[in-house]
């Protein structure tokens, strides 16, 4: 017969395999901005009112380019922390490049830096006052946003063009002509000038 302590620990230890592992916030978040990295929506496993198609109905609100991430994660995401943080976090995590649609449970938040301060957060609640749940206001708050942007359109940032140096002007060297370059008649000027100047200079000193 077995002991009975060696019992007790066999059902300790096979009850500390059936209770689920916490996870802390910091854990949710760090999950999502890594798989904000390959796509533009996120669901954690488990999060309340989801099921296996919800990011892909959630996928199908973005369109290219516009630069929205929606995240899903569950209520117990919030233990130690707030929804804001949570978002900026996020943000922080994406490069603050993204607009950031998030729902934590049942709670939502809007959240951007690349929009004027406040536009996300108000168009989230919007969105969420004429919502049922966290999935029906995350589509509506992306389709709020859609119709913002396409009113009030973002400057794109174009980066400063460098200067264009201005070129020196540069001498051009000057070539003397070549011997072989000279035709016969410069040759004979040449000749009957240098002749005079023999002839001028010999009879200037015969008469002295």
């Amino acid at each position: 017969m077995k002991s009975p302590w060696k019992l007790l620990i066999l059902a300790l230890l096979a009850l500390s395999l059936l209770v689920p592992r916490s996870v802390s916030a910091g854990d949710y978040v760090i999950d999502a901005i890594e798989a904000l990295k390959a796509s533009n929506v996120y669901v954690a496993p488990g999060t309340e009112g989801t099921d296996y198609d919800t990011a892909n109905k959630l996928e199908k609100t973005l369109i290219t380019d516009d630069n929205i991430v929606l995240v899903m994660l569950p209520s117990d995401a919030l233990v130690g922390t707030d929804l804001y943080t949570i978002a900026r976090r996020i943000s922080e995590g994406l490069g603050n490049q993204k607009t950031i649609g998030l729902a934590v449970g049942r709670e939502v938040i809007g959240y951007s830096l690349i929009l004027p301060e406040g536009v996300a957060s108000d168009k989230m609640m919007r969105a969420n006052s004429v919502s049922h749940n966290s999935v029906a206001a995350l589509i509506t708050f992306t389709q709020n946003i859609h119709s913002y942007v396409m009113y009030n359109p973002q400057p794109t940032l174009v980066p400063t063009p460098e200067p264009t140096p201005t070129p020196r002007p540069t001498m051009t060297p000057i070539e003397l002509p070549k011997a072989k370059d000279i035709s016969w008649p410069v040759w004979l000027v040449m000749v009957v000038a240098v002749l005079a100047v023999v002839v001028w200079v010999f009879v200037t000193i015969k008469k002295n």
